[in-house]
């Protein structure tokens, strides 16, 4: 979706970390070394200290039933000093509307795309962890997981988006966002001719998911079920 709105872009409008690769193919070479300058810049890596720290307090019984923590313990020491200042597809929206500012964010069309939970779980399973047992996966890291997910999307428990875009339904949905953003073209037909960088990983059915990974799972995305109006029941094809 980035690559595809790039083509509206200029050189003076933010974007996410995306590689030279992909920027010099969609938008030319001239015009991506302008973009990639952003990229230079670092920052103290101030979340990786207090991710460390906050170790020792997630491993405390019943925490989290009181504190909502995006990432599981880690106790590795190899935190690096200092990381890329840049937005990423991680980002969240507070940090976007920190570095845009209110005035800005406050005029902006805002969207977000959402996936029904148990799609996108299985998703970030196969992906980076489908090598490891999947319920004794869900049990551990699907309570982060869309803790993660959620301070992403939302804004002080709010959804200010003026299009939700539900990736069951991309066709439709990025079409309307091309109205309501007055493109001269269709977003859409310039998105599904874009081949970036995916995941080479094989796809699991859903039916991995066993009853007590489904509870878990609905029970920690229950806010995304609910928000969006997915179901609770799964559809395995």
């Amino acid at each position: 979706m980035e690559l595809a709105l790039i083509k509206f872009c200029d050189s003076k409008d933010i974007v996410g970390d995306l590689s030279e690769d992909d920027l010099t193919k969609w938008v030319g070479s001239t015009l991506s070394k302008k973009y990639l300058l952003s990229y230079k810049s670092k920052k103290l890596n101030i979340n990786g200290f207090y991710s460390f720290i906050t170790s020792f307090i997630k491993v405390l019984p019943f925490v989290k039933s009181i504190i909502k923590f995006n990432y599981p313990p880690n106790f590795s020491l190899k935190i690096p000093l200092y990381v890329k200042n840049r937005l990423d597809q991680h980002s969240t929206i507070k940090e976007v509307k920190k570095l845009v500012g209110d005035d800005f964010f406050n005029e902006a069309i805002k969207f977000t795309i959402v996936r029904n939970p148990y799609d996108q779980f299985l998703s970030f399973y196969t992906a980076y962890h489908n090598k490891k047992n999947f319920q004794e996966f869900t049990k551990k890291e699907s309570f982060y997981f869309f803790n993660r997910e959620n301070s992403i999307i939302s804004l002080n428990k709010t959804m200010p988006y003026n299009k939700i875009i539900k990736y069951e339904n991309l066709k439709e949905d990025i079409e309307q966002l091309s109205k309501l953003l007055k493109l001269p073209e269709n977003l859409y037909e310039i998105f599904k001719n874009i081949r970036a960088s995916a995941s080479k990983v094989a796809k699991k059915d859903l039916s991995i998911i066993d009853k007590n990974s489904q509870k878990i799972i609905y029970k920690n995305a229950y806010h995304f079920f609910k928000e969006f109006g997915y179901s609770e029941n799964i559809k395995v094809k």
